[in-house]
């Protein structure tokens, strides 16, 4: 087997954990939102930073893990001009200023400053789900 096939392996396994963590952080927000309790808003708080850098980690392994599958082609200019790859470099910095956007969310929240409602936040969450369909169909029919 190839190197290149074991890479894009790591990067698929880590994308799939990147987007899990992407998909549930919103999903704290709403239960922060809609939460009355000082102590149960405090404990989210927590969960959210955690998972935040958890899903952080994960989706940095996984570009790591994409740029070195485009080092082990012959020739790296090449490998960019393929229009599905470069949407998908554009869906990946969309998912970095998601990321960036909830980050800025979850200082709202524990300021007490959010000023989303929970019924904006699950429209929130649509976006990234999205944005993963539109890199799954150009990696696999590479138009």
């Amino acid at each position: 087997m190839s190197f290149y096939l074991w890479l894009k392996v790591f990067h698929i396994v880590f994308m799939v954990s990147a987007f899990s963590g992407i998909f549930y952080l919103p999903r704290l927000f709403v239960y922060h939102i809609e939460s009355d309790n000082a102590s149960t808003r405090d404990y989210l708080s927590k969960m959210e930073n955690r998972l935040f850098r958890f899903t952080l980690l994960l989706l940095s392994i996984g570009i790591i893990l994409g740029v070195a599958m485009g080092s082990q082609g012959t020739n790296f200019i090449v490998w960019f001009s393929q229009s599905w790859l470069i949407l998908k470099v554009f869906i990946t910095f969309l998912v970095i200023g998601y990321l960036i956007m909830c980050k800025k969310i979850m200082r709202q929240l524990s300021n007490n400053t959010c000023g989303w409602t929970s019924r904006s936040m699950r429209l929130f969450n649509e976006i990234p789900v999205i944005l993963l369909l539109i890199a799954v169909i150009a990696a696999v029919f590479k138009f």
